[in-house]
């Protein structure tokens, strides 16, 4: 099962229209490509980031007269560690956006997951007829621990 948490913009009409869900974990793409998937996210200073590590890393190899296993293993480390932070690099610049976390989600695909989301999220909209627009409902707060571990049990 893959986790993805929800992200909507509150300012929007219908903030499900472009709600983004975005998927827990290490991202492979980041990792492969760590400069275009940064620059296709438009995260600039991830950006940078990874071009001052690669310098910094470039610099550490002929410092210490590194051949390229040297050059290879810097840049592998570095893309595992994009790969890792990748998404949360795109929740912290949604979060400074404006836009707001409302579920967690967890399906066996993507299309799953987005479903789920669509189905928890349009089983809390309420109607308002006096003023004819649609909010959404604070989610019930029953939370169901597991008797080992007393962490709360997810569906």
């Amino acid at each position: 099962m893959q986790v993805y948490t929800v992200h909507i913009h509150p300012g929007d009409a219908d903030p499900m229209e472009n709600a983004i869900l975005i998927r827990e974990g290490f991202n492979f793409w980041a990792f492969l490509l760590s400069g275009l998937w940064a620059l296709y996210h438009r995260l600039w200073l991830g950006f940078f980031a990874i071009v001052a590590v690669s310098l910094a890393s470039g610099l550490l190899v002929r410092l210490f007269n590194g051949g390229p296993e040297m050059d290879f293993a810097l840049a592998l480390l570095t893309g595992i560690g994009f790969g890792l932070i990748g998404n949360d690099l795109r929740r912290r610049k949604l979060a400074a956006k404006g836009w707001k976390m409302v579920d967690i989600v967890a399906g066996k695909t993507y299309s799953d997951a987005e479903y789920r989301c669509f189905a928890n999220l349009g089983s809390q909209r309420i109607r308002t007829a006096h003023l004819g627009t649609t909010q959404l409902a604070s989610p019930p707060q029953t939370v169901v621990s597991t008797p080992s571990s007393g962490s709360p049990s997810y569906p």
